[in-house]
């Protein structure tokens, strides 16, 4: 019973995710997600009391994916350069928005006007960013005058813009080559010179 609790709650969260991405969230409709998720209204409503819950489960898709990143960055093991890590992060979080639609409905979420454009959304990045960023000062990474948490507010602003352009552009497609033309401006003001030059700022994958 659980098991299948599980399988139709995942299945709204992914139709919510599609949705989302394609209408925004205040063109998502509960009956659009409920047709594409094939559950009743009624089965809607036993899971999810209102769409703004649905919301939530999609950003916490997100907050989830961070979190896993935190925990590593504080936990270790520690990789051979932390900022290569974080730009690898970079380019595997764009990776997993390419390919799920609930991670993209979440981006969408936290850019739009609407419920979930508060600081609330943008914590989870924030925080992820700005752990590794601490690991990278703790290993003499970066430049000396970075503050770790001031410049995760830096880099969660850029990428959130470039994913806001890709989105209204729809370029999504180029998304890997926008991040990496971002880490190419923003790296050298981070790093340090004997740093950089050691950094691959493309995606790892072709």
């Amino acid at each position: 019973m659980q098991d299948r609790r599980d399988r139709t709650v995942a299945q709204i969260i992914e139709a919510a995710g599609v949705v989302i991405d394609r209408a925004g969230y205040a063109g998502a409709t509960t009956p659009e997600i409920q047709r594409l998720a094939g559950v009743s209204r009624g089965g809607f409503y036993h899971h999810f009391e209102s769409k703004e819950q649905l919301g939530d489960a999609v950003l916490a898709r997100q907050h989830e994916y961070f979190r896993r990143v935190s925990e590593q960055a504080e936990a270790g093991p520690a990789p051979e350069l932390w900022l290569q890590a974080l730009v690898d992060i970079s380019h595997h979080y764009t990776a997993s928005i390419l390919t799920d639609p609930v991670l993209r409905a979440a981006v969408r979420l936290s850019i739009e006007p609407g419920p979930y454009q508060t600081s609330t959304s943008y914590a989870a990045p924030l925080s992820a960013v700005t752990a590794v960023l601490e690991s990278a000062r703790l290993a003499d990474e970066l430049q000396d005058y970075v503050q770790p948490a001031e410049a995760a507010r830096t880099l969660v602003g850029c990428y959130s813009g470039v994913q806001l352009l890709a989105l209204a552009l729809a370029e999504r497609e180029d998304l890997h080559r926008q991040v990496a033309a971002m880490w190419r401006l923003c790296m050298p003001g981070l790093a340090r010179t004997d740093v950089f030059t050691r950094l691959r700022l493309d995606s790892p994958d072709p």
